[in-house]
């Protein structure tokens, strides 16, 4: 913790990242030449905010992301959504009381997306925009009991959304079949009070499959994230018509089947340096 603020300080895994990049690839090959594969991996908050021992060395999540991509096949597009986060450092890209990003942040993710993808990215100032007040987030839980967690609780995060430009309509489904979808939001902007997880006012949390159509012109993606990839969704349906948000982490079926039954034109991989240098994730 500094000050108001706690971080994840993840430490150098050369082997574990490397079989990430092996992965990335792998699947690529499955996919063949006709999907375009896209990694986005994004550091988390202590990269920016913690003491320089903490972000330097085998802490150093710049490093760790330069020596991901150096590992990946010369055919995967890479996102440096390092340097976008890294120029806006000094505005509220990450939460305090929380591990995640903030819209903001994937925001600025989302333009260096967009720079390596060909789109032109929508102007910030484009969006409707919504707040949730008092957020206190996981690492107030993963303090709590320790003196800490008190700081974090007395000050709680704001969360702003940002709303897709076009209408959407998405479901979310418990298994690879597609079948029973439940409707949910891109973003939600009514959370009952009682939801204490503000996060979860986007895409509904992980589920292991969600399917958004949207009213813009594009083609179909599918993304393959871990949660900080709930945040960045709601950019991407402004430029595909179809958006198949897959959470590894629950779903049981095959991505490459998915790709080739749906059409898909892109994948994309959006998730943080926490995740790719876990070996459950692995």
């Amino acid at each position: 913790m500094v000050g108001t603020r706690a971080m994840e300080i993840p430490s150098a895994n050369e082997q574990i990242i490397e079989s990430y990049a092996d992965a990335v690839g792998r699947l690529a090959d499955a996919m063949g030449s006709g999907v375009r594969t896209i990694s986005l991996v994004t550091p988390n908050g202590g990269e920016f905010y913690s003491p320089q021992s903490m972000h330097t060395g085998i802490h150093s999540q710049k490093a760790m992301i330069e020596h991901c991509y150096a590992s990946m096949d010369a055919g995967i597009v890479t996102v440096d959504a390092y340097s976008g986060l890294r120029e806006h450092a000094d505005e509220y890209i990450y939460f305090r009381t929380d591990h995640h990003w903030t819209q903001l942040g994937a925001y600025y993710a989302y333009q260096k997306f967009c720079e390596a993808a060909g789109f032109e990215a929508v102007a910030l100032d484009r969006f409707q925009t919504g707040v949730y007040e008092n957020f206190v987030g996981s690492m107030y839980t993963f303090t709590k009991g320790y003196p800490q967690s008190e700081t974090l609780y007395n000050n709680p995060d704001t969360l702003t959304y940002y709303l897709p430009i076009y209408e959407t309509h998405a479901k979310y489904y418990a298994d690879a079949s597609l079948q029973n979808g439940v409707a949910v939001s891109v973003v939600y902007t009514q959370l009952p009070e009682s939801t204490t997880n503000k996060y979860l006012c986007y895409i509904g949390g992980d589920t292991p499959v969600c399917v958004i159509e949207s009213a813009a012109e594009g083609g179909t993606c599918i993304v393959l994230k871990e949660s900080y990839g709930n945040a960045f969704v709601p950019f991407l349906v402004d430029h595909y018509q179809t958006v198949y948000v897959v959470d590894y982490r629950y779903y049981g079926g095959s991505v490459s089947a998915l790709a080739k039954a749906k059409g898909v034109t892109d994948v994309l991989f959006v998730n943080n340096l926490s995740a790719i240098r876990g070996g459950y994730q692995m």
